[in-house]
C-alpha cells in the first residue's frame, strides 16, 4: 500500500508533467487525459491529491480513477471531468471552471466557490458549497449535512435527500432540493418553488439529462436574522514581567557589530533562505503600503529590506498570508512571493489527506523549494508541531491570541516543551505570533524561549513611522545583546530570563529574580 510520501510524489509528478502542457493544449484546443496511457490503455489513478490547480481558461482535462482532496481547485476556466470519484474540497475556490465527477464527491466540494459550475453524479459529502459566493452546483444523489453552509450567493441544486443543517448560516443564494430535507435551522426559510424558478433550474441541469419534479422546494436566508461574529482578541498580558539578564559574558563596547538576522530555510539546502534582518515578520494586510522609494543616501530602507507577512499585493521577498479569504487570490500571487503561511485556524479542520492535498497545490503554484509556514493557536501547539513536521512545513507559528486567554508568560514552557518533544530532531522551526506590537525586549524573550522569530503588527501603517519603528527595534536589540555580551541573537538562551514577580514565576517556570531558581512546584513530579 502506498504511503503518504508516495502519494505526494505521484501527485507532484502529475502536476509537473501536465501543467506545463496546458497552455499549448489550450492553443491547440486539445484534451489532456490523466489515467490513460498514450495508447489509450486505462491506468486509473488512486488517491492522488491536489491535481491540476489553477486551471486556465480554455483548458480541457479528463481524469480516470479515484482522486483525492483538492482536485482541480482554484480553477480560472476550462473544464475538468472525472470518470470516478473526487475527494474533499473538489473544486474549492473555483472561479470560472466547469467541473464534473461521475461518482461521489467529498466533503466541502465547491468550498468558497466564486463562479463556474460543479456537478456530482453520485452524491456528495458534508458541507457541499460551503461559503460559496457565486456559481452553480448540481448533485444527483444524497448529500451529507449542512449543504450550503454559510453560502452568500450562487445556486445549489440537489436531486436527492440532504442531511440535517441544510442552509445553516446562509446569507444569500438559493438551495433547491428535490428530495427529503430535515427541518432547516433558524435563519433559513423553506418555501415552494415558483414556476419560473423551477423552469430556470431545469434549464440549468438539462445538460445532465436531469429534471426536477414539481415537489422540489427552495431554501434561502431569512433576511430578518443577522449573524454577528466577533473575531477580535485582546491580549491578556505582556512580557514586561520578565527580565533579560546577563550570564558570564562581559558586556560589549558600543560599536561592536551585532548580528540580529534570522533565516527561514527552504526545502532544499541549495535553496536561498528568506532573510529576516530582524527576527520579526511584521504583518500588514495590504502590501501596497510597503512600496517606498530608496532613501536619499541610495541605500535600501529597512522597510525595503525586511520581509513582511501580507495578504495581498506582496513584494517578491514577502511571505503570503493564506487564510480563508486571501486564498481566493492564491493563483495571482503564488509565483511572486518568497514563501507562504497557511492559517489553520481560519480554515475548516483538515484531515491529513486534505492537508496533504492543499500542500501539493501550494508546492505546485509556488516554487517547490519555497518555505511553507503554518499558523495556529497556542493551545494546539503540540498538534501544530506534529503536523508541520509530518507535512514538511518549514516553520510552525503559534498564535498566542487564540481566544483561550493563555497569558504570554505561560507560553514559554509550552513552546519549549513542544519544541523538545516534536521539533528537536526535525528541520521545522518554531515561531510566535503576538497580539500586540512587539518591542526589542519582547522579541528577545521569544528567542530565548525557542522561537526563531515573532509575527507582530506595526504600531501604525504610515511608512515613515514603520521605518522609525524598525530602526528603533534594531537599535534596542543590539543594545540589549551588547549588554548581555553576545555577538548574535542566536546565542540567547532561556537561562538569560528571570521572572520579576511570583505570578510570572509560577506560570512560566523561569527562575525567580533574587531566588535565582524556579519555584519549587516546577520540580514536582
Amino acid at each position: 500500500m502506498a504511503g503518504p510520501k508516495d502519494v505526494f510524489e505521484r501527485s507532484m509528478s502529475i502536476n509537473a508533467k501536465f501543467l506545463p502542457r496546458l497552455q499549448a493544449a489550450v492553443e491547440q484546443n486539445a484534451l489532456l487525459r490523466i489515467g490513460w496511457t498514450g495508447s489509450g490503455e486505462k491506468v486509473p489513478k488512486n488517491g492522488e491529491v491536489g491535481l491540476c490547480p489553477a486551471m486556465p481558461e480554455g483548458a480541457r482535462i479528463r481524469a480516470l480513477g479515484k482522486l483525492g482532496a483538492w482536485t482541480s481547485s482554484f480553477g480560472r476556466g476550462g473544464s475538468f471531468d472525472i470518470e470516478g470519484e473526487a475527494g474533499g474540497f473538489f473544486g474549492a475556490y473555483n472561479d470560472g471552471s466547469k467541473l464534473s465527477s461521475s461518482g461521489f464527491i467529498g466533503r466541502c466540494s465547491g468550498f468558497m466557490m466564486q463562479s463556474g459550475t460543479l456537478t456530482g453524479e453520485d452524491g456528495a459529502g458534508d458541507d457541499l458549497g460551503m461559503f460559496m459566493d457565486d456559481g452553480f452546483i448540481f448533485v444527483r444523489g444524497d448529500v451529507g449535512q449542512r449543504v450550503g453552509n454559510g453560502m452568500t450567493g450562487g445556486m445549489i441544486v440537489v436531486q436527492g435527500n440532504v442531511g440535517k443543517g441544510a442552509g445553516c448560516g446562509m446569507k444569500g443564494g438559493k438551495i433547491i432540493i428535490d428530495g427529503i430535507c430535515p427541518t432547516p435551522p433558524q435563519g433559513t426559510l423553506i418555501r415552494p418553488l415558483t414556476n419560473k424558478e423551477l423552469k430556470e433550474a431545469n434549464d440549468l441541469i438539462k445538460m445532465q439529462n436531469a429534471s426536477l419534479s414539481e415537489d422540489a422546494f427552495c431554501l434561502e436566508s431569512n433576511k430578518d436574522v443577522e449573524y454577528h461574529l466577533d473575531g477580535s482578541t485582546v491580549s491578556s498580558g505582556d512580557l514586561s514581567s520578565i527580565a533579560i539578564t546577563p550570564m558570564e559574558e562581559a558586556p560589549l563596547i558600543d560599536n561592536h557589530d551585532i548580528d540580529t538576522a534570522a533565516l527561514i530555510l527552504g526545502t532544499e539546502e541549495e535553496t536561498l533562505p528568506v532573510l529576516l534582518p530582524l527576527p520579526i515578520l511584521p504583518y500588514v494586510e495590504d502590501g501596497r503600503v510597503l512600496n517606498v522609494e530608496a532613501n536619499t543616501s541610495g541605500r535600501l530602507s529597512r522597510i525595503q529590506a525586511q520581509p513582511f507577512l501580507v495578504e495581498e499585493y506582496p513584494r517578491p521577498f514577502d511571505v503570503l498570508c493564506l487564510n480563508i479569504r486571501s486564498l481566493c487570490k492564491l493563483p495571482d500571487h503564488a509565483d511572486s512571493v518568497a514563501a507562504a503561511c497557511l492559517d489553520f485556524d481560519s480554515l475548516p479542520a483538515l484531515n491529513d489527506e486534505e492537508l496533504e492535498g492543499l500542500v501539493v497545490v501550494l508546492r505546485t503554484l509556488l516554487t517547490p523549494e519555497s518555505p511553507l509556514l503554518a499558523s495556529q493557536g497556542i493551545s494546539r501547539i503540540h498538534g501544530l508541531h506534529k503536523r508541520t513536521v509530518y507535512h514538511n512545513f518549514q516553520v510552525a507559528v503559534s498564535r498566542i491570541e487564540d481566544g483561550t486567554g493563555i497569558p504570554e508568560a505561560a507560553t514559554l514552557p509550552i513552546i519549549g516543551r513542544s519544541i523538545k518533544t516534536n521539533l528537536e530532531k526535525s528541520e521545522t522551526t518554531a515561531a510566535l505570533e503576538f497580539g500586540f506590537t512587539c518591542d526589542a525586549h519582547d522579541v528577545i524573550v521569544a528567542r530565548c524561549a525557542g522561537a526563531q522569530f515573532v509575527v507582530t503588527q506595526p504600531p501604525v501603517l504610515e511608512t515613515d513611522d514603520m521605518e522609525f519603528w524598525l530602526e528603533g527595534l534594531e537599535m534596542d536589540m543590539k543594545r540589549i545583546l551588547r549588554n548581555l555580551g553576545l555577538e548574535s541573537i542566536d546565542q540567547v538562551q532561556r537561562a538569560h530570563l528571570r521572572a520579576l514577580d511570583y505570578d510570572t514565576a509560577a506560570i512560566s517556570g523561569l527562575r525567580m529574580v533574587g531566588y535565582e531558581r524556579p519555584l519549587p512546584h516546577w520540580f514536582a513530579k
